[in-house]
């Protein structure tokens, strides 16, 4: 008999001091899934992003490169941005003292400051580095250089670089829903990381694809790490049926199955023949996270007058409440006192894996 596997402490999922462990030694450090490179599609265009608190701005430039800076005026700290997307016009301008900066995060006006009372030169935006694979943008705030988003991809577990065959960049978001989940970042991505559950919680989930009745997220007999939808299904929905497009670079098994993949700290995906769900980690405090949930389809289906990605994503959000209510039925029982850990059986592989990636990150 193998020795028994460990899950965290209770301690780890609601102490402030841990909560501030990892937003140092994680969300500060890490790639983290700040959106899509379509929300900050033209010169001008921006979209801001919450890292564990940090505002950062996501913004084309006027040469066309995506940058990103920390959402904050060179003067006295003012916050810049307060909606969570926006187009400027030449300019971002502080509300506060009116100070201008180009799309490029220079300082290119002090209104009712001499000429040279500053060198504007030494006053850009702090700088954020930005990356972009298959269309998904990453910050990373570390103070040092990190290794590349392509390199930090290749070291997750559920190895997100094999879905680069599905060409997910010539997506287009179609929907998003946004939930506070009163539960710790780490609970909400556990569940998603197992599907011992899936028969108790998930009853209509289980009756579309078979492999979850066995509390398994692998099906037997496949490599590929698709699990299959009823014959002839292309659809993440209750039926496993879908009206809308397929992705022209699945071949007939893909097209019959679902893909899953976590990227941790804050993204996992879900992906189908006619459309993924991105499911976005925004922790909060250690009590609760913003889940946002983005859904991409293909581009001909989003620009239809009478697109309707509904069956879909009405699907996908009934298991996603039924996930939310049983995380935050976890984050009240790991808070008592008897919770010195919990226990992960063989089917909870991805949970272990996950944890030791977690406690390699944070206490290193």
């Amino acid at each position: 008999m193998q020795s028994t596997r460990k899950t965290l402490p209770g301690r780890d999922y609601v102490d402030p001091a841990i909560f501030e462990l990892e937003c140092q030694k994680i969300f500060f450090k890490s790639w983290y899934y700040a959106g899509r490179e379509e929300q900050a599609a033209t010169p001008g265009q921006w979209f801001t992003i919450d890292v564990a608190g940090e505002s950062v701005i996501v913004m084309r430039n006027d040469a066309g490169r995506l940058q990103a800076f920390y959402n904050v005026c060179r003067h006295r700290g003012s916050r810049l941005c307060d909606e969570a997307a926006g187009h400027s016009k030449g300019r971002i301008t502080c509300p506060y003292h009116n100070w201008c900066y180009s799309h490029q995060g220079e300082l290119i006006a002090t209104p009712r400051i001499e000429e040279n009372e500053l060198d504007r030169s030494e006053l850009s935006l702090w700088p954020v580095r930005v990356d972009v694979w298959q269309g998904f943008v990453f910050v990373n705030l570390s103070d040092e250089k990190p290794i590349t988003l392509r390199e930090s991809l290749a070291t997750h577990f559920d190895e997100p670089l094999r879905f680069e065959r599905f060409e997910l960049n010539k997506l287009r978001i179609g929907y998003r829903v946004e939930n506070i989940v009163n539960a710790n970042w780490k609970i909400v991505m556990e569940n998603y990381l197992e599907c011992l559950h899936c028969p108790n919680v998930h009853p209509e989930l289980v009756r579309t694809i078979k492999t979850y009745q066995t509390g398994w997220v692998i099906e037997e007999g496949r490599d590929d790490g698709g699990v299959s939808l009823p014959a002839g299904g292309t659809g993440y929905s209750p039926e496993g049926k879908s009206n809308l497009s397929i992705m022209p670079s699945m071949t007939a098994l893909e097209a019959n199955s679902i893909y899953g993949g976590a990227i941790p700290p804050n993204v996992s995906l879900d992906i189908g023949a006619t459309g993924v769900m991105i499911i976005q980690l925004l922790p909060i405090s250690p009590l609760q996270t913003r889940v946002i949930d983005t859904y991409l389809f293909n581009a001909v289906d989003v620009a239809k007058v009478d697109f309707d990605p509904s069956p879909v994503v009405d699907f996908n959000e009934l298991v996603a409440k039924q996930d939310f209510a049983v995380c935050e039925r976890v984050q009240k029982g790991v808070a008592s006192r008897a919770f010195s850990h919990g226990t992960l059986a063989e089917k909870d592989i991805f949970v272990y894996e996950f944890v030791q990636r977690y406690l390699k990150l944070r206490d290193n």
